[in-house]
């Protein structure tokens, strides 16, 4: 609260979140998006400004809400939420099934693919503007439990498949839903590139789709000198991949059963310096932990995997932009 001298004004700084969203949105590069959105103009109704809509669902997974409903509810007790949304009074906040019928719009093939885009632009940001950003990066990926009734025979997403992953404590944990599979900055603990599919497909075959795609996303910037990963992406095909192509160095978990790879990497397994580049691998961790606990990750209300993919890629949106 600022008090003028003199005026006998007293006025009310802006909130932290409200602060926090205009930064956000300054920095979204997202005119190609809304130019989409908005297509060609037609007669009749107008409804809601994209724009408006834009924002209330980043705003959204920027403050880590569960729902379209909590969005609702925090719209309309928290006006100067609104306000920054482009919303300013109670009767312009969408209904429920506005911000239903958009997020639908929104996983449309040609849309999705600009929602992707102003996740790539944040990360060449990064890349233009942190030290050393994208020198030494982690793949792994994360299990989402789909919105789904799995005990029915043929249950409510058909995208969906089950996934099978051993847990912290070396349990087996059975998931029916999709997988983000991430590479992620280990310095800055920030995404670089992702892929969304369903929960049965295998981390290392993917690997090789992320890294094309991190290369895709920072127009060539991708550079790492060390790539690394768990024991899910152990194989010579994917180590002699990072070499060759990105010109790096793969820092990959060896299971015991593969016997070859031990004695290959005998040498270079026992250095001081590979264990404290191994430690540095839970950064994608943290970053998992995060997206799923602060930006709503692990919220899905909807099926499908294009749908399932935006709300991911959201997600992430809201990290990179927050950050």
């Amino acid at each position: 609260m600022t008090n003028h001298p003199g005026l006998g004004i007293i006025t009310h700084s802006p909130s932290p979140i409200v602060q926090q969203l205009e930064a956000v949105f300054a920095k979204l590069d997202d005119e190609a998006l809304l130019e989409k959105l908005i297509g060609p103009i037609r007669r009749g109704p107008k409804g809601h400004p994209v724009a408006v809509l834009w924002h209330c669902f980043v705003a959204k997974y920027v403050m880590g809400l569960s729902s379209t409903d909590a969005l609702i509810r925090e719209l309309n007790n928290n006006p100067l939420v609104a306000k920054v949304c482009g919303i300013d009074n109670p009767q312009a906040i969408p209904h429920k099934s506005t911000f239903s019928r958009f997020i639908s719009r929104l996983s449309e093939y040609h849309v999705a693919a600009r929602v992707k885009d102003v996740s790539r632009s944040l990360v060449r940001r990064c890349y233009a503007e942190l030290p050393g950003f994208g020198e030494r990066v982690a793949m792994d990926s994360t299990t989402l439990k789909g919105w789904v009734n799995g005990g029915k025979p043929r249950h409510s997403d058909k995208e969906a498949r089950w996934s099978v992953k051993k847990n912290s404590q070396g349990k087996t944990e059975f998931t029916l839903g999709y997988k983000l599979h991430l590479i992620v900055d280990c310095e800055y603990e920030l995404p670089i590139a992702a892929s969304v599919t369903p929960g049965n497909a295998h981390d290392g075959k993917q690997a090789s789709h992320v890294l094309s795609e991190a290369r895709f996303a920072t127009r060539g910037m991708f550079h790492p000198e060390y790539v690394m990963g768990d024991k899910g992406y152990s194989s010579q095909e994917l180590r002699d991949l990072i070499h060759r192509q990105y010109r790096a160095m793969p820092v990959i978990d060896i299971p015991s059963n593969q016997k070859k790879a031990l004695a290959k990497y005998a040498e270079q397994l026992i250095l001081p310096e590979y264990a404290a580049l191994r430690r540095q691998r839970g950064a994608i961790e943290r970053v998992n932990s995060r997206l799923k606990g602060q930006r709503s990750l692990n919220q899905i209300t909807t099926r499908g995997l294009r749908k399932v993919t935006v709300h991911c890629y959201l997600a992430l949106i809201a990290m990179q932009a927050a950050a």
